[in-house]
């Protein structure tokens, strides 16, 4: 029972609305009609400012930090804390409080790493950087970088249970990226 709690407490820690509510604070805008109505970090920087973007960022990393924290110290399964990591970023990504809109899973899912395995987080951000420089759109890129989560994890773990811990994560990221790719296509993202 104590991990059936953990693995839903995880859901509702990363469906916390850090953008919607932050969005509220300081511009009194909700976040879901502003800009690209995506609600997470770089969305509410671009529309509310500096200091409620850094702060949702910092909130969304520290979400998905706590989630396996907290997982760790309540579970002794491995595989609770793997689900305890995937829903924190599910929960971000589909909020209960915001009727199942969210963000994309990247800042979350960096707190995730965090606290998991952070040795993992330079190879990934490499990968994003590399893309990013490939596709000229860091938005595009970063999402595309998922990709690259089960690959580095079986060369860093080569252990089954990390690869589709990855994959299954690197799906989650993925579908809410897929307007992004879809517009990179039709040539409406390219930044040069």
């Amino acid at each position: 029972m104590n991990d059936i709690l953990t693995m839903g407490f995880a859901y509702l820690l990363g469906s916390f609305p850090t953008a919607y509510l932050l969005g509220r604070l300081f511009k009194k805008i909700d976040i879901r009609e502003s800009g690209s109505g995506n609600v997470g970090g770089m969305n509410i920087l671009r529309t509310a400012g500096f200091l409620p973007g850094l702060l949702t960022i910092i909130i969304d990393i520290a979400k998905g930090a706590l989630a396996i924290i907290l997982a760790l110290n309540w579970s002794s399964e491995p595989l609770v804390v793997f689900m305890a990591g995937l829903l924190v970023v599910l929960g971000h990504n589909y909020s209960v409080f915001l009727r199942y809109r969210g963000g994309k899973g990247l800042a979350t899912g960096m707190g995730v790493f965090i606290a998991l395995s952070p040795h993992t987080i330079p190879f990934v951000f490499l990968a994003a950087v590399c893309l990013t420089i490939a596709l000229k759109d860091i938005n595009t890129a970063c999402g595309a970088a998922a990709l690259s989560i089960p690959v580095i994890l079986f060369f860093q773990y080569q252990e089954f249970v990390w690869v589709l811990f990855g994959l299954v994560l690197a799906v989650i990221i993925l579908a809410k990226h897929g307007p992004d790719f879809m517009a990179y296509r039709e040539g409406r993202r390219n930044l040069t």
